[in-house]
């Protein structure tokens, strides 16, 4: 692989990560990352960790399955569309990391919690193309929450 296409892991790494925070990251209608804080919560761990090649998140949790396996397939069809080889890559994971904090009040209940996306692909020569964005989330509550494709009269 030559230097220009692995610049562009670092493109991919920027729009898989800017998905996943978006508002369109949804399981089952509601978004991604407040199902994740609620794995936080469940879990007791403060850290979840998305392996997009083997498609795995630790801890594991059978939900959110179907949105790594998206993540993963998406950074599969990138590299595919930039005709890099799968080969080319050591290790694509998306870190999420909740940082206890006192709720922003200006944010109040609608998203109290401050988490840390990132994102590392390493590619074969072991340089790693890495991204971060923090995102403020609650965990998942069904009564609070409208889901997707909703529509309130």
């Amino acid at each position: 692989m030559n230097k220009g296409k692995r610049k562009l892991l670092k493109n991919i790494a920027n729009g898989i990560l800017g998905s996943f925070i978006s508002r369109n990251n949804d399981v089952n209608g509601y978004w991604g990352i407040g199902k994740i804080y609620s794995l936080m919560i469940i879990s007791e761990s403060l850290e979840i960790e998305i392996d997009l090649i083997r498609k795995a998140i630790s801890p594991s949790n059978d939900e959110l399955n179907l949105l790594v396996s998206h993540y993963s397939d998406y950074l599969f069809d990138q590299l595919s569309k930039q005709e890099i080889q799968r080969s080319n890559l050591s290790q694509a994971k998306i870190i999420i990391v909740g940082n206890p904090n006192n709720p922003c009040l200006s944010l109040g209940r609608l998203a109290p919690h401050k988490m840390n996306c990132k994102i590392t692909i390493i590619d074969n020569l072991n340089i790693a193309y890495t991204l971060e964005k923090n995102v403020w989330s609650r965990e998942h509550n069904p009564r609070l929450e409208m889901k997707r494709g909703e529509i309130i009269i």
